[in-house]
């Protein structure tokens, strides 16, 4: 599944070629997907235009006039093409279910083979939306810092993989970064977050935020099915420090320890257990 990197990428991508533009057309192909495409969706988003683009947590939002939201969610497979040259190039492909057409030219086309995602339309305030009410802190947000981290997990007695995979803690970290954050800090993800202390939070926040910003540099990890909307695969699988990487020797100087994979809650974990303490 895209994780918080794999979406801001899209993210950036669609703002550059759409903002400011007007949705002139749209096409349903499947309205089957995760959720169903509510019936008056083409004309909740018709002649509307982009005032902004953005992303909370794996969601990507589309800022539209008249109060409307458009929010979009990749699931497990989906990837947003979008043409430059408009619809005259396009050629639809089995698992295309949306496209929209704008009027700067701009052809945006949603594919998804496994169709566990979903588009949904909104008015209003984002903080009422139900999917939002109860999800965590932005982790690139400034609010994201030792003290609230801290706040959050230092009772827990669950381990600090399950703990960063809730989205309830923090939104939009996935599997790949929360080991790889997890490495760059030093920090064993069997810990449990009562034994984490404040000082282990302030390595963890800066851990997390640089393996965010640099996954974002590198447009995101592709390992499977993940594209940036030109087609481009992502290139930080080439950064990976820990994940997948199990039986090789781990990257860090001077440690020799060897990587080792565990199962946590059903998710594979890759880690070093003799520089992550």
């Amino acid at each position: 599944m895209p994780e918080l990197p794999e979406i801001e990428t899209v993210k950036l991508g669609i703002e550059s070629t759409v903002l400011g533009s007007v949705i002139t057309s749209t096409k349903i192909f499947r309205r089957d997907l995760r959720f169903p495409v509510d019936k008056n969706f083409e004309k909740l988003i018709i002649n509307k235009r982009v005032l902004s683009v953005g992303r909370r947590s794996k969601y990507l939002l589309f800022f539209l006039n008249k109060k409307t939201i458009l929010v979009m969610h990749l699931g497990m497979s989906g990837k947003i093409n979008v043409s430059i040259n408009g619809v005259s190039e396009y050629e639809p492909s089995k698992h295309d279910h949306i496209t929209m057409s704008f009027d700067n030219g701009v052809f945006l086309i949603y594919n998804d083979p496994r169709r566990f995602g979903f588009v949904e339309t909104i008015k209003g305030d984002l903080a009422d939306y139900k999917r939002f009410k109860y999800m965590g802190i932005e982790p690139l947000s400034k609010k994201f810092d030792a003290l609230h981290l801290w706040s959050k997990i230092k009772n827990s007695s669950r381990v600090l993989k399950n703990i960063f995979l809730d989205q309830k803690v923090v939104a939009g970290l996935g599997n790949i970064y929360v080991s790889e954050a997890l490495w760059d800090s030093q920090i064993n993800p069997k810990r449990t977050g009562k034994k984490t202390s404040l000082a282990d939070c302030k390595k963890l926040v800066v851990s997390i935020k640089k393996v965010l910003e640099k996954a974002i540099k590198y447009g995101g990890t592709t390992l499977k099915d993940f594209r940036q909307i030109g087609g481009e695969v992502g290139y930080f699988q080439n950064k990976l420090q820990v994940y997948g990487k199990e039986g090789e020797a781990c990257c860090r100087r001077k440690c020799k320890g060897t990587i080792e994979k565990a199962v946590i809650s059903g998710r594979s974990t890759f880690y070093c257990a003799t520089c992550q303490k």
